[in-house]
This record gives structure tokens, C-alpha cells and sequence, in this order.
């Protein structure tokens, strides 16, 4: 292609310094980016439409309600954990309970056989004195 414009162009040397000077004005420049305003215009639409669709999807799936179910289950929540509180306290004192019953079992099996021995001694005793009436 460069050699058909060269044979058109009468004047090559002419067509050579410019693509010359091209060549070194594109290496020497520095890029050249427009920013300008339309990056926050951008953004600016982004964010409206954002909001326009969460407000949209807050009426269409009737927002109150889902927030009020998602407080509903934070209540739940609260009271599930006091509930353990209680139980765990319960089971505490469950435990509690069945120490001192295992102690008072022990006392009354103590009790019991002290009983049974001064029955026996009793009886020993009467066979020997005799009973009395």
C-alpha cells in the first residue's frame, strides 16, 4: 500500500519525512486521555440506578415484611440462647440434686445396716435374758 501512494505521491522524499516525523512525534508524545466529567457521570448513573432498583425490589417483594422476618428470626435467636442459659442451669442443679441424693442413699444404707446390726443385737440380747413383756 505505501508503495502504491508512493507511486501517486510525486514526491517521496516529502511522504518520507512526514511518516518520519509521525513516527517520532507518537515515541516522544505523551498519551493523551480525555477524563473530562463523564467517568462521574458514569458513576453517578450507576449509583441512581442501583438505588432505583433496590427501591423497586423494596415494593415489588414488599421489603417491611422480609425485614420483619429477619428481625423475627434475630428475636428467635436471642431467645434460643437464653433458653440453653436456663437449661444449662437446670442441668446444673440436676446434677446437684443427684449428688445430694447419692449422699443421702449412702447415709440411709449406713443407717439402715447400723439398724439391722442393733436388731441382731437385740435379738441376741433377748435370747439370753429373754424377752421381756
Amino acid at each position: 500500500m505505501l508503495d502504491l501512494i508512493c507511486s501517486l505521491w510525486p514526491h517521496k522524499k516529502m511522504l518520507n519525512k512526514i511518516q518520519r516525523k509521525r513516527r517520532i512525534k507518537l515515541v516522544q508524545g505523551k498519551p493523551n486521555i480525555k477524563v473530562g466529567s463523564m467517568w462521574l457521570k458514569t458513576l453517578l448513573f450507576a449509583i441512581l440506578v442501583f438505588l432505583i432498583t433496590v427501591f423497586f425490589s423494596y415494593k415489588v417483594f414488599d421489603g417491611s415484611n422480609s425485614f420483619n422476618y429477619l428481625l423475627t428470626i434475630n428475636e428467635q435467636n436471642d431467645q434460643i440462647s437464653e433458653l440453653k442459659d436456663k437449661i444449662h442451669k437446670l442441668d446444673l442443679d440436676i446434677q446437684l440434686i443427684e449428688v445430694a441424693l447419692s449422699k443421702k442413699d449412702a447415709e440411709l444404707k449406713k443407717s439402715k445396716e447400723e439398724n439391722n446390726d442393733l436388731q441382731e443385737e437385740i435379738l441376741f440380747y433377748e435370747k439370753i435374758v429373754g424377752k421381756r413383756r
